[in-house]
């Protein structure tokens, strides 16, 4: 046996963090043991003396293999089921337009509307994926703009035919959104379990004070109030739901009276539904010195009941959904693309349409580089992190660029992973 290469030991003053990044098994121990233990693997004939229960453990979470295995092999493996696994991921973006303007949204939102020979095609592109790609599963994520501005016109619509669809082929079908949540409104409550909505990103921008100030609509005093109330309905409403309540942070806008104000509106019996993620504001420049304020304010929210993003990793061995072969997007006016964070959205000629037959035609082979894996260069693959990272964004790899996602994170790795280790294992 041999000490895995995908092994990440980081110790602070008390406490050794153990954590593979290929099986994501972690563990902890006092800081003496952790050393020996760390010293003993660096020897093959030392690790067949371990005692056997330390041995298995050891065995099983992947921080010891065979000696003629070979890891690298085994991730590039998991990638490719990865790319391949027939979950078929379906965003559709029902309007480019918004009822927010916020200063740092990427998107320009142009008024647009689905229509309803569009909202065909979309059905057509359901059922011939339904009949013809033995799918495990059918997921759509519903995105924009504000999706959501057309719940009635294109969501209901399409969710009703897909669940119809793939109720008929034995499928599982589940719908999700990321949205500004200021429609979802008692009005739709019902209808959002009928149509099996089970997670929700939203995001709100720090405290009342900063967010209604990037957020406000004529007619609503606090859009930070109204949003919230909203997520509160919809978990007491569902208890199924998972919400991500997505924090966007500046330099400025991480106060800690956040907690109590997001405590006012979200009871404690539907806390255990929110998952609290930090997520720098892209046009921030990256400032690793602040990480403890961070740390201390997702504390705080985890020490009230919620669930905390500790670890922002890939765990499921593709770097972006868009690297999927089994996965579109679908524009409001047709078009198809596989990544909605660029001017594809945007551009006259489109990457890809949808038949006749409900097949997606993609231009010049399009889809193709998506599907690449960006990790296939030097660097990546002798790097001790792959499995975590899995290489740059697919995008930027079609486009040429080159960097390292982990020396660009605004939270040092390995304080990252000391954070997530201490606090599970402690909520144990």
């Amino acid at each position: 046996m041999k000490s895995s290469i995908y092994n990440y030991i980081i110790t602070d003053d008390e406490y050794s963090y153990w954590y593979n990044g290929f099986s994501h098994q972690y563990f902890l121990l006092p800081l003496d043991l952790g050393n020996k233990i760390k010293e003993i693997l660096k020897s093959p004939a030392a690790i067949s003396q371990l005692p056997r229960k330390l041995y298995d453990k050891l065995q099983a979470g992947g921080f010891i293999v065979e000696d003629g295995v070979n890891e690298l092999e085994l991730v590039i493996n998991e990638n490719t089921k990865a790319i391949n696994k027939k979950d078929y991921y379906m965003v559709i973006l029902p309007t480019l337009n918004c009822n927010f303007k916020c200063w740092y949204c990427i998107q320009d939102h142009i008024p647009s509307l689905m229509t309803e020979e569009v909202i065909s095609l979309v059905k057509r592109h359901i059922k011939y994926v339904i009949e013809n790609l033995d799918l495990d599963t059918l997921h759509i994520e519903w995105f924009g703009g504000e999706p959501f501005l057309y719940f009635d016109k294109v969501i209901r619509p399409i969710s009703e035919y897909a669940i119809s669809i793939c109720n008929e082929a034995k499928i599982p079908f589940f719908n999700s959104a990321t949205t500004n949540g200021f429609y979802l409104t008692s009005k739709i409550l019902p209808q959002l379990d009928k149509l099996k909505f089970r997670r929700f990103q939203i995001t709100i921008d720090g405290n009342r004070e900063f967010h209604d100030k990037v957020k406000f609509q004529k007619g609503c005093s606090s859009t930070f109030n109204h949003v919230l109330t909203n997520i509160n309905n919809i978990l007491t409403q569902n208890k199924d739901v998972e919400m991500i309540l997505r924090i966007n942070y500046t330099h400025t806008n991480l106060t800690y009276n956040i907690v109590n104000q997001v405590n006012s509106f979200i009871t404690p019996a539907n806390r255990q539904s929110v998952v609290i993620s930090l997520k720098k504001v892209w046009q921030e420049a990256i400032d690793k010195s602040s990480y403890v304020n961070r740390v201390e304010l997702l504390t705080l929210f985890e020490e009230n009941g919620y669930k905390v993003s500790w670890f922002d990793a890939v765990t499921n061995f593709i770097p972006c959904y868009a690297n999927k072969k089994y996965y579109c997007a679908v524009n409001y006016n047709g078009s198809t693309v596989k990544c909605t964070a660029c001017n594809d959205l945007y551009e006259d000629k489109s990457k890809g349409y949808i038949s006749g037959t409900g097949q997606i035609e993609w231009i010049n082979d399009f889809d193709k580089k998506y599907c690449q894996p960006s990790f296939k260069n030097e660097r990546c693959l002798k790097c001790k992190y792959l499995p975590v990272c899995m290489g740059i964004c697919p995008r930027d790899f079609a486009q040429g660029h080159s960097y390292c996602k982990i020396e660009n994170q605004d939270m040092e790795f390995e304080q990252s992973l000391i954070n997530m280790i201490k606090h599970n294992v402690q909520n144990q």
